[in-house]
Formats: C-alpha cells, structure tokens, sequence
C-alpha cells in the first residue's frame, strides 16, 4: 500500500498520525540511514541510537513537521545532524570514516576462482576509497550510493552547490588518475564471469 505512495503522500500519512506509515519509511530507509551513519561516525551502536531516536523524535514532533518531497534527503540531513550533535555532546571532535565495502555476493553457482578475483577486486577499491579525504568519500557516497541530487548532497554537506561540483570533480579525478589497477582486476573479474 505505502510502497506505491510518492514521498509527499507518504510524508503526509506520517505527519497525520498513521504508525504504519512510518513503519513502512523506517523500514524501507534504515539500510541507506545506517551505511550512511556509519561513513560518519564507526560506533554502530552510536548511529543505531540517533537512528531510533530520529525515528522517535519525527512521531513525537509529527504534527509540526513540514512537508517534504524527498523523505530519504530529509533523513540524511537529519541524520548527520543529530550524530554531529551526539559527538559534540559526547566531546569527540572528529568524525571517524570507515571505508564502505562494494558488497560482492557470490551465488552458489560461482567458483572459487571468480570468488578470490571479487574479494581482489573489493580490496582494491576499498584501498582506493581510502586513500581519498573524508569529505571525498562522504560526497561519492551521497551521490552514487545514496543518489542524491547534487543540491540535496550540497545541502548536507553544508557547501554551496558549486564547492559541492568542484569537491566531487576532485573526487572522481583522483579515483580515475588511479584506477588503473582497479581496470585490470575489473577485466579479470569480467572475463571470469564469461567463462
């Protein structure tokens, strides 16, 4: 029922008091909300915590929350808010980033082979990833693994919309500058898959 609701609706049903409605936004954005979370700040049970307590605060307040066309922006948002405010709280001054992994699930069918060439190739950009500085990591992660607008990524990471482009291009040079290795275990990866 929910599913085929656009956010605006779906915010709205929230905002009237319908609990299944926001049982339906918490399950369907807890995936995004918790890997994103954890690009932030790596104490599971921390973003755990400012999840639920997002959660709890959008019930408990949802007669004055204002509409909203894109419910997964507002959560993102809200959510890095709170964890900034939950490290001030706490007196840690930095964010801790941890490397989000490529997930590559291997089906039973898959040989060992093709296996070790997927966990190569995960290393790989993962080392790659790493190398970039947090605010790049957090910016590819809200554009490509959250898929944001460039404004909404703007907005949360608090950058004028052209810092956010000129971060971003900084971000996709470097990652193109040195994937050279990454090309020739994707092409290895690729032809295994062929075989």
């Amino acid at each position: 029922m929910y599913a085929s609701l656009n956010d605006s609706a779906l915010w709205a049903k929230v905002t009237e008091g319908d609990k299944e409605a926001l049982a339906f936004v918490y399950r369907t954005s807890f995936p995004a909300l918790f890997r994103y979370g954890m690009k932030l700040q790596a104490d599971e049970s921390l973003v755990k915590d400012c999840i639920h307590d997002l959660f709890v605060t959008i019930w408990l307040s949802r007669e004055r929350l204002s509409s909203t066309d894109s419910i997964k922006y507002y959560l993102l948002a809200s959510l890095k808010r709170r964890i900034s405010a939950q490290l001030q709280k706490n007196a840690v001054d930095s964010f801790e980033d941890v490397p989000e992994t490529v997930a590559i699930s291997a089906s039973p069918e898959e040989n060992i082979i093709r296996e070790q060439a997927g966990q190569e190739l995960q290393l790989k950009l993962v080392k790659m990833m790493g190398q970039l500085p947090p605010r790049q990591q957090e910016i590819l992660h809200l554009r490509f693994y959250e898929g944001l607008s460039p404004q909404e990524t703007a907005n949360i990471m608090d950058l004028s919309l052209n810092s956010s482009y000129v971060l971003l291009s900084k971000a996709l040079n470097f990652l193109k500058k040195h994937s050279e290795g990454l090309k020739c275990a994707l092409f290895i990866v690729i032809q295994l898959i062929h075989l």
